[in-house]
């Protein structure tokens, strides 16, 4: 039985990519999980402290690791066999842990300065570091498996359908009312021509105005599953939904949607705007997806699909590969 143990920073995505990573490396060993929210030692200068860490971690030793521990509640590391952790807050204080207790860490996310060396693993999108410790990750890893969300469906007795997770204005994407209005035409007449009930998902980042449109113009097709996010809509089973679905459609504007559709292992079609300026690095990152045959795109002006895409993508190969690497890395032998 190994012992991990997850550092939050108390960001649901991050933390969903961590119990993402113990999931993974939950396949092939026995894992104890235990998972504690980063503490600082002055909640209001935590900026500063993380500023300052990160400064301090240019000279790597166990002197500036003392110094960055002390300025964080010590946290319990007795017989810890990894660290896990997501997110620029975390990881000055994993590099410390690391450094004075010599204990394996996975850190994931953006470097921002920081040396992948300092980390057993730094899994990123995109190579910041030509070293063996920057593994880069076709897909982000996150709590959607295939197995987990299948299992939820079933446990959920969730019937078929087809999913569309709507956003918003973000990272350079604007929609046109018109353009709103072409998706509800399309999703209208993809359900005539599948007889799929439809399953509407919005997020913090969708236009109260444009819900509330896409609410009123369905509400004569099944939107039994449905979940509204300025309704108050938070207790959903995403990785039922996920499971249960057909096909997934998800608008380009956040790339946490994208990557938790992906990582389902169903086919994801995403949807974008005649509207975008988005950074070349995002742009990159969908070009990514498509190179490797994860996600399929579509204007959403004019959108239509004319057949269902049947066949699963091929996540679960890169999931599998992204695990040998980690184990390779943190040089566990499996059990």
């Amino acid at each position: 039985m190994k012992k991990i143990l997850v550092i939050s920073d108390g960001i649901p995505g991050h933390f969903n990519q961590s119990k993402g990573v113990a999931s993974l490396l939950a396949n092939k060993h026995s894992l104890e999980t235990r998972i504690i929210d980063l503490q600082f030692r002055s909640h209001h200068l935590r900026g500063l402290i993380t500023f300052f860490s990160r400064l301090l971690l240019r000279f790597p030793s166990s002197s500036t690791a003392k110094i960055i521990s002390f300025l964080y509640k010590k946290i319990d590391t007795t017989g810890l066999d990894l660290i896990i952790a997501a997110g620029g807050k975390t990881a000055p204080y994993t590099a410390a842990l690391k450094i004075l207790k010599k204990i394996p860490v996975i850190q994931l996310g953006s470097p921002r300065g920081l040396h992948s060396s300092l980390f057993d693993a730094l899994v990123t999108v995109e190579r910041y570091y030509e070293d063996s410790s920057n593994i880069i990750a076709s897909i982000t890893p996150s709590l959607y498996s295939p197995g987990v969300c299948n299992r939820a469906a079933e446990d959920e007795g969730l019937s078929e359908h087809l999913l569309f997770l709507i956003g918003g204005e973000g990272i350079g994407y604007s929609y046109k009312e018109d353009e709103w209005d072409d998706l509800i035409k399309a999703i209208k007449q993809l359900h005539k021509t599948t007889n799929l009930p439809i399953t509407i998902v919005t997020s913090r980042r969708s236009d109260p105005i444009v819900e509330k449109k896409i609410r009123s113009q369905l509400q004569n097709i099944p939107l039994d599953y449905s979940a509204w996010f300025h309704q108050g809509a938070k207790n959903f089973n995403l990785a039922a939904l996920f499971g249960s679905a057909k096909n997934i459609f998800v608008t380009e504007d956040s790339a946490m949607m994208i990557s938790e559709s992906v990582s389902s292992g169903k086919p994801v079609t995403t949807i974008f705007p005649s509207g975008i300026q988005s950074p070349l690095r995002y742009k990159a990152h969908i070009q990514k997806y498509l190179d490797l045959n994860l996600i399929t795109r579509e204007p959403i002006k004019n959108f239509l699909i004319k057949e269902i895409d049947n066949s699963s993508n091929n996540v679960q190969n890169h999931l599998s590969q992204l695990c040998d690497q980690l184990e390779e890395r943190i040089q566990w032998q499996k059990d």
